[in-house]
């Protein structure tokens, strides 16, 4: 069962498989339209972890390494984002008071 996710009195599903494999996922209005009592339920995200925040700021500063290279002059700017970066564990007390660094223009 994938996709999406439903809830009735007993259950709560997410998608289904028919017999021959595939997959149905109806659209959802159409989906309550002909399962009267069945509601969807709202996603909530998980909450920030400290390792979710170190695996996208991990991400963050992989993605500008090239800025780096030997034969190139990282700005003043660059080096700044980077060094946020990686202050962003030691700077907020809590992963949901996280907020990014802004990316200086290439």
């Amino acid at each position: 069962m994938l996709n999406i996710r439903y809830t009735n009195a007993a259950h709560t599903y997410v998608g289904y498989e028919l017999a021959n494999g595939e997959f149905h996922n109806p659209p959802a209005e159409k989906f309550k339209e002909d399962n009267p009592g069945v509601t969807i339920a709202d996603y909530v995200p998980p909450a920030p972890t400290w390792a979710g925040i170190r695996g996208e700021r991990d991400a963050l500063l992989k993605s500008t390494d090239w800025w780096a290279v030997s034969d190139r002059a990282m700005s003043a700017a660059e080096a700044a984002y980077r060094q946020s970066l990686r202050d962003v564990p030691q700077t907020f007390s809590s992963p949901a008071d996280v907020v990014w660094p802004t990316k200086p223009a290439a």
